[in-house]
């Protein structure tokens, strides 16, 4: 299916910089234009990269937040998959803002006529609304209401609180933001963006119970409650507090599941245990992957939550993967070490645990398996940044090889089909059809133990009935009656009125 280009565009998100202006005593309108625009942007159905979200990109990227040239302002929007950038200028006499904005079409490198405004500087909230629908109006998507109605729908939040706020996010050092931010809050209690941003400063400062306390004020029908939910979740997994994560995730995961929630929803079951529906870290854990499968962390959380529920095969397999895209990362190896020992595989350990000593002597005192170290890496933001897209090509690749290798396997070239679908898995470990197309083709070329092998990787990345039935027949097959038993059983755990495992196990 081709999606059409109008379509893409008007789902692909706006960027707002902060203009440029005299700065001094002023310099916070700038923050307040880079906060405010996107928020009411965002409540006018505008697909929005808000300010946190942009911030985060110019330190991974290395790139400053204030002064940047045309290019590199498109290097930020590129990395963060915006196709339009508000840029501009403010100026300010005497007691009056005037705003002039304009919007650079990344894709064509063109900027539109200036959206003009101006008014007294008490006033900027609805000027910047104003400012917001007026942007709107320029996309593919019209605002859904009129723009006086929006502008007098602006929270009753007072100037000086608003003050305080854009000048604590203009404020060069953590202490200095903090302080302002609580001006802010002083100023208006139920203030839910000082509150927000001041729970977030509190998280990345690892002040988890103060941010645990500042993020469940705001208000739960707020349109920052979500955002707030989900960094408390973050505190809470900080704290230990895992029961109290998992309820947080659980209701976040039921109307609008993402990949960030349920990775760290998967955390919090992990320690605190299956909620009263059962679910399994593992199982969370797979969905993260099946949202966004470019997600760094999710396949070592997945690997070691495989490890504590006691299937070690499985987690060896994810482990080595993680290693694959990372050979330094000391904890996918210490335990891939523990994984590779309890399947029994002691060789491998042996050689893993040797190349884990000589770059880290630290962990010699780590031979025997930990299962109450915390391994797991929690994602602190919902939309995690993805710059680097060399994994998601090689996926891409991946994708090919593997409909060449289904199309030679249809066609009966076997041997054709097995390189193809070789390295599509190659390229891309984690994907289960790439794993189950080569088991049905060594299966047919003789090779049952490979076969065999194949469809246990597919069914590590993605449990299956069918592939798992599948796999039943094989092993009977290879007279392995106990294993096959043991998988017509896993058939029933999922599906108890399966009737060719039930027929197997002789069950009416």
């Amino acid at each position: 299916m081709i999606v059409p280009l109008a379509v893409l565009l008007a789902s692909a998100p706006t960027m707002v910089l902060p203009p440029s202006g005299p700065g001094g005593r002023l310099s916070w309108v700038a923050e307040a234009v880079a906060d405010l625009l996107p928020r009411s942007l965002h409540e006018l159905g505008v697909p929005v990269v808000d300010r946190a979200e942009r911030l985060r990109a110019h330190e991974s990227l290395e790139i400053p937040a204030h002064g940047l040239t045309r290019a590199t302002s498109v290097r930020i929007a590129e990395a963060l998959g915006a196709a339009r950038i508000v840029v501009g200028r403010y100026q300010s006499t005497g007691e009056r803002v005037e705003l002039s904005l304009q919007i650079l079409d990344v894709e064509r490198g063109s900027l539109s006529a200036p959206i003009l405004a101006g008014g007294p500087l008490d006033g900027i909230q609805g000027l910047l609304r104003g400012l917001a629908w007026d942007v709107a109006t320029a996309g593919l998507t019209p605002p859904g209401l009129g723009r006086d109605e929006f502008v007098a729908g602006a929270p009753a939040v007072p100037f000086t609180a608003l003050r305080a706020l854009a000048q604590g996010l203009a404020a060069p050092d953590a202490a200095t933001r903090g302080r302002l931010l609580r001006q802010a809050l002083a100023e208006h209690p139920g203030y839910d963006e000082a509150l927000l941003n001041l729970g977030r400063l509190q998280v990345e400062a690892r002040d988890s119970a103060a941010a645990v306390d500042t993020l469940s004020s705001v208000a739960p029908g707020s349109p920052l409650a979500r955002s707030a939910r989900f960094l408390q979740g973050v505190a809470c997994l900080d704290l230990g507090r895992h029961h109290e994560a998992s309820a947080l995730f659980s209701r976040l995961a039921v109307p609008e599941p993402s990949a960030a929630v349920l990775n760290n929803y998967g955390l919090a079951v992990l320690r605190a245990g299956p909620g009263p529906d059962g679910v399994r870290a593992s199982d969370l854990l797979r969905r993260a992957l099946d949202l966004d499968p470019r997600l760094r962390e999710v396949p070592l959380n997945l690997g070691w939550a495989l490890f504590l529920e006691g299937d070690a095969e499985a987690s060896a397999f994810w482990l080595q993967g993680v290693l694959r895209q990372d050979p330094s990362d000391t904890h996918a190896r210490l335990a891939l070490v523990w994984a590779l020992r309890k399947a029994g595989r002691s060789e491998e350990a042996d050689a893993e645990w040797r190349g884990l000593i000589e770059v880290a002597p630290a962990y010699a005192d780590l031979g025997a398996p930990e299962p109450q170290r915390r391994l797991e890496r929690v994602i602190p933001w919902e939309r995690p940044l993805e710059l680097d897209d060399e994994r998601w090509g090689d996926r891409q690749y991946a994708a090919s090889h593997l409909g060449r290798g289904e199309k030679l396997q249809e066609a009966g070239d076997l041997a054709g089909a097995r390189r193809e679908l070789t390295q599509a898995a190659y390229l891309d470990p984690y994907a289960d059809r790439a794993h189950l197309l080569l088991a049905r083709v060594e299966a047919r070329q003789g090779n049952r133990d490979q076969a065999a092998s194949g469809l246990r990787m597919a069914l590590w990345i993605r449990d299956d009935v069918a592939i798992r039935l599948e796999l039943m027949r094989l092993l009977q097959e290879m007279g392995h009656q106990a294993e096959a038993r043991l998988e017509a059983e896993r058939v029933l755990k999922a599906d108890a009125t399966n009737a060719e495992a039930r027929a197997f196990l002789g069950k009416k």
